[in-house]
């Protein structure tokens, strides 16, 4: 019953997060996390990676500040990922954009103690570089919405998303 109930209720919030993400005046859009920074980033390297998005790199900045003898940072990890042939056609209308290209999510431990992931939403692309006519940053913004929504979940309706992936997928083989 409280496995459905938390069903439910996601299958309530998700949709309707999808058009809750407020983007700062540099187009950052921040959401706080349910899990630890590992975590978060750990759930958006899966998604990028069962999506056949090219992982490039992951960083994480606590570490390296540690290596560096600089002073200890709370954890904050980059991850850096994209579709080259979606940030090609970005790129063809200005070749600028591949300033912000490939995407990159960073999850942190702020100094209140919450986990926050921020990113920078790719339609803000279009205040800063010439995009006119393209449709890609739309797609490319849904997708990092619904990236940080997922990885920013509780441990609880992460497990009971992730079940509902795993029945969809298996009833979709099913039927072929």
């Amino acid at each position: 019953m409280k496995k459905n109930l938390l069903a439910i209720a996601i299958a309530i919030a998700l949709p309707l997060s999808l058009f809750a993400a407020d983007m700062d005046a540099n187009g950052i859009v921040t959401k706080q996390s349910s899990t630890d920074v590992k975590t978060t980033i750990d759930r958006i390297e899966m998604m990028v990676k069962k999506k056949g998005l090219t992982f490039f790199n992951r960083i994480n900045h606590k570490e390296n500040a540690k290596k560096a003898g600089g002073p200890d940072l709370n954890d904050a990890e980059l991850i850096i990922f994209g579709n080259p042939k979606a940030g090609l056609k970005l790129m063809t209308k200005d070749p600028k954009a591949g300033l912000d290209l490939p995407l990159k999510m960073l999850a942190y431990k702020a100094k209140d103690g919450n986990v926050y992931l921020s990113y920078r939403d790719v339609k803000f692309y279009e205040k800063i570089y010439n995009l006119e006519g393209c449709k890609m940053q739309n797609k490319m913004s849904k997708m990092l919405d619904i990236f940080s929504q997922r990885a920013t979940l509780s441990p609880e309706a992460f497990e009971v998303l992730s079940q509902k992936n795993k029945e969809a997928a298996k009833a979709v083989e099913a039927a072929h």
